[in-house]
C-alpha cells in the first residue's frame, strides 16, 4: 500500500491503513451502510483493486470483515476467477476478476427474483446478423467486432500512426518480462529477478543522466520488447508511464539500503523489485528479510542481518561513506513504491527525458540502432545465492501457464440505457461502491491526483475497465 506524500515526506493521506487493517475495514462497512440506508440501495457491489492471495490486504479477506455485500468486483492481480467468499455473517458472497486488457469479458446478472449470479464470456461469438460485423486477427485469434467501432478507433490510431510507427532500431532476440502470453501475471520477471527488458532500460537510465549507476524499480517496466523493428509504440508499451529520469548524488549506504528493501519481499514479486545498471549484488535466500516498513509499506529500517551482499559498482566493491550519482525516475526518486530513503536527497540533475525518450534515445544513439547480443541473456546482475554452501541459484524463467478462468467471472459490460432508467426488475437501485487501490470510500475518489505525486505504478492497471448489469 501507498501513502501520497509531500516532497519533504510527510502524508498528505494514505489508504487507510493501520496495524491492523481495522481502519480500512470500518470505512468499507461505513460507506456500504450509508449506501445501504441513507441512499436506499437494494444492492451494493464494491469495486475493488486488491486481489486474492497478494500482499497485506485481499479482497476476500476484506470481504470476511464486512457485512451487507452482494458482490465484489476484483482487480490488481490481473488474474481471471469467479467464486464465492464468506462475509462477516458467514454469507456466500460473489467475487470475482476478469484478468486485464480485456481478456475476458464478465457479466453480473441480478434476476428478477433477487437472486446474483455471474458468468464469465472468453470469446465473442459469432454474430448471427453480420451486416454490420467483420472478422478480424487479433494475435493468435480470430475475433468478431463492430466495423463501427473498428473504424472509429482506427481513425484515432491514424492520428497517431506516424508518431508511433516511428523507427529506433531493431532487435535479434525477444527481451522479455515474462513467458509469453504471461506478461500481464503479477509475477513478472523483474518484478523478483534480473530480467532483460529491464537491463535494457536501466542502461537507457544510465546513459541519459551520464550517472556512475542506474536503479528502475521493475513494475514500471510493463511489456516485452519483441524481435524485429523497434517502434515508438512499441517503445511506449515497456515504458508507457512517462516518469522523469533524474540523478541524484547518493551515498554507497543508501544504495545498500535500496537494494535491501527492494528485495525484501523476495521470493515473492513486488513493483519495488531493483533492475541495475552499473551495479552488480547477490540475495541471500537463506535469510528471512529484516527489513522494517510501517503499514503502508514505507520503508523505515533495517533491523537484523541483510541479504544483499556483494555488492560492486561499475566492478568494484561498493564504498558505504562514498558519494555515487545514481539515474532513477523520479517516481521512486520521490518516496515511490516504499523508497522514503531516495526522497530524502536532492535531485542534481533533472529536466532530462522521459523513461520512454530515454529508451528510444539510447536504442537510436548509444546503440545505433541494434540490440546487441549482450542483452539476449542474463547478465549476473542480480545473482540468487544460498549461505548455507554460497551456491549459485541462478535466475530463471520459470515455466508457468496462463491463469484459468473457471467458467465464470465479474462484470464488465456496463449498459448506459439500463443504468439511467434503474434496472427493470421493480425499479431496482444498484449502488456501486468503487475502490480503487483498496482506497474504499465513496468521497475519497475525489483524492485522485496527478502523476506528479506519488501514486503506485499500478493504479494505472486497466483490469476494472467497464462494467455491466443486467435483469
Amino acid at each position: 500500500m501507498s501513502t501520497l506524500r509531500e516532497p519533504n515526506g510527510d502524508a498528505i493521506y494514505d489508504f487507510l491503513t493501520d496495524n491492523n487493517t481495522q481502519e480500512l475495514y470500518d470505512r468499507v462497512q461505513e460507506n456500504v451502510n450509508k449506501a445501504r440506508k441513507d441512499e436506499g440501495a437494494d444492492y451494493v457491489i464494491l469495486l475493488t483493486h486488491i486481489g486474492m492471495d497478494v500482499e497485506q490486504y485481499t479482497s476476500n479477506e476484506l470481504l470476511s470483515k464486512i457485512d451487507n455485500v452482494d458482490a465484489i468486483l476484483d482487480g490488481h492481480t490481473h488474474l481471471i476467477y469467479n467464486t464465492t467468499s464468506k462475509d462477516k455473517d458467514n454469507k456466500d458472497i460473489h467475487i470475482s476478476q476478469t484478468g486485464t486488457k480485456l481478456q475476458t469479458i464478465g457479466k453480473l446478472i441480478i434476476k428478477k427474483d433477487g437472486t446474483i449470479a455471474s458468468e464469465i464470456i472468453e470469446e465473442v461469438p459469432e454474430p448471427s446478423n453480420k451486416t454490420n460485423s467483420i472478422k478480424l486477427t487479433r494475435g493468435k485469434k480470430e475475433v468478431w467486432v463492430n466495423k463501427d467501432m473498428n473504424d472509429y478507433i482506427n481513425g484515432i490510431f491514424s492520428i497517431y500512426e506516424d508518431e508511433l510507427n516511428e523507427l529506433y532500431g531493431y532487435s535479434e532476440y525477444d527481451l522479455l518480462i515474462g513467458p509469453e502470453d504471461q506478461t500481464n501475471s503479477p509475477t513478472k520477471y523483474c518484478r523478483y529477478q534480473e530480467c532483460t527488458v529491464g537491463n535494457l532500460l536501466a542502461d537507457a537510465f544510465k546513459a541519459t543522466g551520464h550517472s556512475d549507476v542506474a536503479i528502475e524499480n521493475g513494475g514500471a517496466i510493463r511489456s516485452n520488447l519483441n524481435k524485429g523493428n523497434l517502434t515508438r509504440a512499441q517503445l511506449m508499451a515497456v515504458a508507457p508511464y512517462f516518469n522523469n529520469v533524474i540523478v541524484k548524488e547518493l551515498p554507497g549506504q543508501c544504495i545498500l539500503d535500496v537494494l535491501e528493501f527492494g528485495t525484501s519481499k523476495y521470493p515473492s514479486a513486488a513493483g519495488g523489485f531493483p533492475q541495475v545498471s552499473g551495479i552488480s549484488y547477490d540475495i541471500d535466500t537463506s535469510l528471512n528479510s529484516t527489513v522494517e516498513t510501517d503499514p503502508q509499506g514505507q520503508f523505515l529500517n533495517i533491523t537484523g542481518k541483510r541479504r544483499v551482499s556483494n555488492v560492486k559498482i561499475n566492478g568494484e566493491d561498493i564504498d558505504p561513506n562514498k558519494n555515487y550519482t545514481v539515474s532513477m525516475s523520479d517516481y521512486i526518486g520521490s518516496g515511490g513504491d516504499g523508497y522514503t530513503m531516495l526522497s530524502k536527497y536532492d535531485v542534481i540533475l533533472e529536466g532530462l527525458l522521459t523513461d520512454t525518450d530515454s529508451l528510444a534515445n539510447y536504442i537510436k544513439n548509444d546503440l545505433n540502432g541494434t540490440i546487441p547480443a549482450s542483452y539476449k541473456d542474463f547478465q549476473g546482475r542480480i545473482n540468487l545465492v544460498n549461505g548455507s554452501n554460497s551456491s549459485l541459484i541462478p535466475s530463471s524463467i520459470p515455466d508457468t501457464e496462463e491463469p484459468k478462468s473457471n467458467n465464470n467471472s465479474n462484470f464488465l459490460r456496463f449498459n448506459q440505457r439500463k443504468s439511467s432508467q434503474g434496472l427493470s426488475a421493480g425499479g431496482i437501485v444498484a449502488i456501486i461502491v468503487p475502490i480503487v487501490a483498496a482506497l474504499i470510500a465513496v468521497g475519497i475518489l475525489s483524492m485522485m491526483c496527478s502523476r506528479k505525486n506519488v501514486v503506485p505504478n499500478h493504479a494505472l492497471d486497466t483490469n476494472n475497465s467497464a462494467f455491466g448489469l443486467s435483469s
